[in-house]
């Protein structure tokens, strides 16, 4: 009866041993938790905003909306108004004049100037006007307002200079169509990425003064870069191998910004070698023709372009660290949600940037249409076809959406 017993036992614990136990991996979608409306907004100014939204209302004119970090828009300001009372008494008429206007994320200043002429005005974070400047470059404040580019009319160059417009860096190219700023300086990688239109990268960081230089193909046709940890990935047109042909190729590649190791203080911003190592460089299944917008997210690298497939659709391709092959998967064609106007859903008309899922990343893509995208290594996760993007930003890992209407909160 004993051996029975023990016999039994055995004959069970083998049974259950042979059972497969698998673990179930959960991740956290995005979702929208909140909408705030533009026509809700106090007129007043709002201190320590996370974010500062411009809407175009007239020709010069523009009303700037503070966001908190939580989505709510807490104020607003029209910008710059019709006309500037100087400190002599003196007035300058913008009324009718186009102009262009732009700010650091908090609002804590803001530039406007104008489309055609050389002067620039700068107000305070209640809009008050401060002062003038003769100023003929394209301005774009960067997020902290600590520095500022100032880009040539025909994107040759790209200077960047502080808010008394001292210039701390001068960089000249043929043509730069892609470009990654932040003035955050804690980032260890680098503060700047430029790319140019013949296929040079430029890498900087301008609170350390260093910065250095690589071609990377023929033609630059889409860059991304993640400025904390290095990691770029780039879309360049290259000789096929045994093949008198051009074609476009994508690159994983990762880079450091490091100075001498010596003593002497750097009073200019000085060139380094470049140091890239290539964690990947796959040939596409078609040439593209519009720039695709590329996301670095932790474990997938994904972009957008047309599908080798169907020359008319779109596909979403990624790439996996794990992995070396690109995967494709085409779109299916959703309709326009109020069917009023047919959008055009080019590559390079998407928005992009990396989303966080939790403990994960992914790439998240929208659409002036309502098109809404989120993938990563497991492939896509979201597909929705009713939030309509004018402009998709994210402060401090949090993604807002500004709409027509309003501004969405996605987290």
């Amino acid at each position: 009866m004993l051996v029975r017993f023990f016999a039994a036992i055995l004959g069970l614990t083998w049974l259950f041993w042979q059972i497969s136990v698998t673990k179930t991996d959960t991740v956290a979608l995005v979702e929208v938790t909140k909408f705030s409306a533009f026509a809700d907004a106090a007129e007043q100014s709002a201190s320590n905003a996370a974010l500062t939204l411009f809407r175009y209302n007239a020709p010069g004119q523009y009303t700037s909306y503070a966001v908190d970090k939580t989505g709510l828009i807490t104020g607003r300001l029209d910008l710059p108004g019709s006309a500037v009372a100087k400190a002599d008494g003196t007035q300058i008429t913008l009324g009718g004049k186009e102009g262009y206007i732009t700010a650091p994320d908090n609002g804590a200043y803001y530039i406007w100037y104008p489309q055609l002429g050389s002067q620039i005005y700068v107000f305070n974070e209640r809009g008050n006007f401060l002062w003038e400047k003769e100023e003929s470059h394209y301005l774009h404040v960067l997020p902290r307002g600590r520095y500022i580019l100032a880009a040539a009319g025909d994107q040759s160059r790209m200077v960047f200079v502080n808010p008394d417009f001292k210039v701390q860096a001068d960089f000249q190219g043929v043509l730069f169509n892609r470009y990654i700023m932040d003035d955050n300086p804690d980032l260890s990688g680098a503060q700047i990425c430029l790319g140019s239109l013949d296929g040079e990268v430029i890498v900087a960081h301008l609170d350390r003064k260093i910065y250095f230089r690589q071609k990377l193909g023929y033609a630059l046709k889409s860059l991304a870069c993640d400025l904390q940890t290095g990691d770029m990935a780039a879309i360049v047109e290259r000789t096929a191998d045994k093949q008198n042909m051009q074609k476009d190729y994508l690159l994983r590649l990762k880079f450091s910004l490091s100075a001498p190791k010596d003593d002497k203080p750097i009073e200019t911003m000085h060139a380094v070698p470049a140091k890239l190592e290539t964690a990947a460089e796959i040939e596409l299944p078609v040439r593209t023709v519009t720039p695709s917008p590329l996301v670095i997210a932790a474990n997938t690298l994904c972009f957008i372009q047309v599908s080798a497939l169907d020359a008319d659709a779109l596909a979403l391709y990624t790439l996996r660290k794990r992995n070396s092959g690109l995967e494709a998967r085409q779109l299916a064609t959703h309709a326009i949600a109020d069917g009023t106007a047919v959008f055009d859903s080019s590559p390079d008309t998407w928005k992009s940037h990396t989303v966080s899922l939790g403990s994960e990343e992914a790439c998240l893509f929208a659409h002036r249409s309502g098109r809404f995208i989120v993938a990563n290594q497991r492939g896509l996760l979201l597909d929705r076809s009713d939030l309509k993007t004018e402009r998709l930003l994210n402060a401090n890992g949090v993604s807002f959406v500004q709409s027509e209407r309003g501004v969405f909160t996605v987290r």
